[in-house]
């Protein structure tokens, strides 16, 4: 593998190419947001090209990226645009752990509109109104085009050919999602049952693989895990036929091929060779665990502790010199755990190292979710508390097995602890290359969450730039028939023109085109195509069966272009690089 560059020269490229683009040096923050958006372009669409980021401080470490969050989390943003446009993307990343892609893509090629814009002589105000309602125009294509996943199943299920297994068995399909919307999936032609025999072989199994398939981006064996772990929570938890994120965690083990990832009932995370001591003695028993919420360590304070003042400790024992506050508090740690029996403890926060070191028979585990901490805490009936000076026997949880996972052998072994009526699971991902580690754990959330949104949703909008052509359309036919106004037209065109620069990026990056002149000239054929009402793409072709989520689409262009108002009013604010005698104060808004 070539080396790639290091975190500064990213950095200094990109504040470069951000300085030569607008003469006069105006309005240098659009332009460095523009710079920065371009750096990501690779990682539009189901085929996104890595970047290999190499940091030349820590004597030469690298890492591989392969997403926008990733890579902005890796290279230095000094600058405030730097930081705005890390904040936005981590908001969009945090909801929705999608559309990361789209949104800095768009949000760079609006810059460029803005800036174009402002070249022409358009004023800040109506470039900001006329881009408002260019993104309105877009929002309402997405509603009026929305396809319902009821529909989308019915296509799938057409497309499909049942084995006689599920031909037999699955007559009808109840798909349920969150918010306890439940579409009813029947009459299939490749089932010839009539109506009775279709009603009384409802099974209450929501497949909702179909869904799955359509939203799954490329990443199919990362959506094989999401459907595996819901079948699995499906299974322990009769009541509960939706995907439960929150009782979903992930396990990344270095060293066996990704072939051996899979997925498990409980809780799945490595121990060190210290431990497995502990861990053979703690197998076969039904054993008692402590929650722990926060660090378990001697000077940890709860959130909103205040230390009296004035107030001095004195004790009644003497000649303790010898003996450290930490010391006493391990010993009274280890003498509580043993008083009652606590065999494995989970600790949301960080464990004193001493404090671990010297659990011989007692399993503590770090870092653990909150989620997690909750579903024990349901389960075994333990109460988490902030101090284990707290611990007594009501807090205690009891029935915990602890099992030695030797199918999975990496660099590190792994445990799983798991307790009775949990619908908890835990993908455990694996690779050879531990680099690439971190890669396929953020692509198992991102099919996650578009699996999830999507039944959460209950609608989902035609992908692989589809739904963007339209938006072009629209934009064109709105210029005609809604505005006659010469500067919104401007506006609106070079907004379109953006959108084909967006299609024809993702036709580039997915490999149906040979270069960007390629595509651009397709996407350009397809709308005076449309125009012309004979058949397209847009009506014809169903995308190959690829289907993007509403909410996160949208709200991936709603940041985006909040995101380039803000830097374009700042800009304008500052009036960087105003000579002697122009006067734009007239065109200052304030946020």
């Amino acid at each position: 593998m070539r080396s790639g560059p290091s975190c500064k020269q990213i950095s200094s490229a990109v504040k470069m190419s951000g300085s030569a683009t607008v003469a006069q040096r105006r309005h240098i923050g659009l332009q460095q947001l523009e710079a920065m958006a371009a750096s990501t372009r690779a990682f539009l669409g189901p085929n996104k090209r890595m970047k290999f980021i190499r940091y030349e401080e820590d004597g030469g470490d690298a890492v591989l990226v392969s997403t926008c969050p990733r890579l902005l989390e890796h290279i230095e943003l000094g600058g405030s645009v730097g930081q705005l446009l890390h904040e936005t993307v981590r908001a969009q990343q945090k909801v929705f752990h999608s559309g990361t892609g789209a949104l800095m893509f768009l949000a760079g090629v609006w810059s460029r509109v803005a800036l174009e814009c402002l070249n022409r002589g358009i004023s800040v105000s109506d470039i900001k109104a006329t881009m408002s309602k260019g993104l309105e125009v877009c929002l309402e294509v997405c509603k009026q085009s929305a396809v319902s996943v009821q529909d989308v199943s019915c296509k799938r299920l057409k497309e499909c050919k049942p084995s006689p297994a599920l031909k037999s068995e699955v007559q009808c399909m109840d798909v349920e999602h969150p918010h306890n919307l439940r579409l009813t999936l029947k009459h299939s032609r490749h089932f010839s049952m009539d109506d009775a025999q279709t009603e009384n072989a409802k099974t209450a199994l929501d497949d909702v693989s179909h869904i799955a398939e359509v939203v799954s981006h490329g990443c199919k064996a990362s959506m094989n895990l999401v459907l595996k772990a819901w079948k699995l929570q499906s299974t322990e938890d009769a009541q509960n036929r939706s995907l439960d994120i929150q009782k979903l965690v992930t396990c990344s083990i270095p060293g066996p091929p990704e072939e051996h990832s899979c997925v498990l009932h409980g809780y799945v995370t490595l121990f060190s060779v210290e431990q497995a001591s502990t861990v053979r003695h703690l197998q076969g028993q039904a054993i008692n665990i402590a929650l722990v919420n926060g660090d378990l360590c001697e000077k940890y304070r709860h959130v909103g502790f205040n230390r009296p003042a004035n107030v001095t400790h004195i004790t009644d024992f003497a000649n303790m010199s010898s003996v450290s506050l930490e010391e006493r508090w391990i010993e009274n740690a280890l003498k509580i755990l043993h008083e009652f029996s606590v065999g494995v403890v989970f600790v949301s926060g960080v464990v004193d190292a001493k404090l671990k070191e010297r659990c011989s028979n007692v399993l503590v585990v770090e870092g653990v979710k909150s989620s997690v901490l909750k579903d024990f805490s349901t389960c075994t009936g333990a109460v988490p508390v902030s101090y284990i000076t707290q611990l007594d026997e009501r807090c205690v949880g009891r029935g915990v097995k602890v099992i030695r996972l030797r199918e999975i052998c990496g660099e590190h072994e792994s445990v799983r602890i798991v307790t009775a009526s949990s619908s908890l699971v835990t993908a455990v991902i694996t690779s050879s290359v531990p680099a690439k580690l971190q890669i396929l754990e953020d692509e198992f959330w991102s099919c996650t969450h578009r699996l999830h949104q999507a039944l959460a949703d209950g609608k989902l909008l035609r992908g692989a730039g589809v739904t963007e052509l339209l938006c072009i359309h629209q934009l064109h036919q709105y210029k005609r028939t809604e505005t006659g106004n010469p500067q919104e037209n401007v506006v609106l065109e070079l907004m379109a023109e953006a959108w084909m620069d967006y299609v024809s990026t993702l036709m580039l990056n997915s490999g149906s085109m040979s270069s960007k002149t390629e595509a651009w000239t397709a996407v350009a054929h397809q709308m005076r195509l449309y125009k012309e009402g004979e058949p397209t793409v847009l009506a014809s072709r169903d995308t190959d069966g690829v289907y993007d989520n509403v909410t996160v689409k949208s709200e991936a262009w709603r940041r985006a272009l909040d995101l380039v108002f803000i830097v374009l009013q700042s800009d304008t604010e500052i009036i960087t690089g105003v000579g002697e005698g122009e006067n734009l104060y007239n065109e200052l808004m304030y946020l």
